[in-house]
């Protein structure tokens, strides 16, 4: 039963990810910066937290904070016309170098961050931000499938000229899916640094990048995808442990570390074939 739970709990940030981004790809516009963006989210969640003194009003400006700057750059987008791959791409630098510079000018850092009004009770919080991530995700999951914009952006990015000809304004439909993969990776970066109490240069470690593998490994399938993330999270769980046993000890942690990612490879090589559906 532990060993369930903590799956649960370790699975919590890639789901939440993963389905924000999933939506964006459904969309048509594959959400690429969401790596950037779960930096990005914990780092204001410190911050906000800091300066208020409120948990809640730390994730609240946080998630406020980041769906705004996406929505602008989705908006510039549609405006110039300009490339959305690339400039999703470049935004994962961007919130770099905005960590970089706020860090510097509010706390004269740019490493990592701690502070007594950003501190938590490990074993409260793993539990409540889990259980947090699954209702939010299954509130998305019910928007996505049962409700009219959720449907019409499931098929924005394969049927669009029908959308068209039944003149629904997919440009917005394209924006909107963008700010909702901003609320989740957003999301997701608040319960990173509130699990950890502090702040540290790119907590995402990859989550950002592996969202996006299950979905292709999931074929753009809402449930397959949610597989492909408990699929990931056990491969973390038993990585993370594999050496409490002697055959194992040996094992350079730097290949442990980077077992899930190659688990992924391997994955989305064998059955990660093109499924448009």
């Amino acid at each position: 039963m532990e060993t369930v739970l903590y799956i649960l709990i370790l699975s919590a940030p890639l789901l939440l990810t993963s389905f924000g981004a999933l939506i964006s790809e459904k969309a048509g516009r594959m959400a690429i910066f969401v790596e950037g963006i779960i930096n990005l989210g914990a780092f204001f969640c410190f911050m906000f937290t800091v300066l208020t003194k409120s948990t809640f009003l730390g994730v609240l400006f946080s998630t406020t904070t980041c769906i705004i700057f996406i929505t602008l750059i989705a908006i510039l987008i549609s405006k110039i016309k300009s490339n959305y791959f690339l400039i999703s791409l470049a935004t994962n630098l961007i919130c770099s170098a905005l960590i970089t510079i706020i860090s510097v000018s509010v706390f004269g850092t740019r490493g990592v961050l701690t502070s007594d009004a950003f501190l938590f009770n490990t074993k409260n919080v793993r539990l409540v931000t889990t259980i947090c991530a699954f209702v939010i995700t299954g509130l998305g999951i019910l928007f996505f499938h049962k409700t009219k914009i959720g449907l019409q952006i499931s098929i924005t990015g394969t049927d669009e000229k029908l959308l068209t000809l039944r003149k629904i304004n997919t440009t917005k439909l394209k924006i909107l899916s963008w700010i909702i993969a901003a609320f989740y990776a957003s999301f997701t970066g608040c319960i990173m640094a509130i699990r950890l109490s502090s702040f540290v240069p790119n907590i995402s470690s990859g989550t950002g990048w592996l969202a996006l593998a299950t979905i292709f490994l999931g074929k753009k399938n809402t449930l397959l995808t949610v597989v492909s993330v408990f699929i990931f999270s056990i491969a973390q769980f038993l990585t993370s442990n594999i050496q409490n046993y002697s055959s194992f000890r040996e094992l350079s942690s730097g290949i442990l570390l980077s077992c899930p990612y190659i688990i992924a490879l391997l994955f989305i090589f064998l059955f990660g074939k093109k499924n448009d559906t």
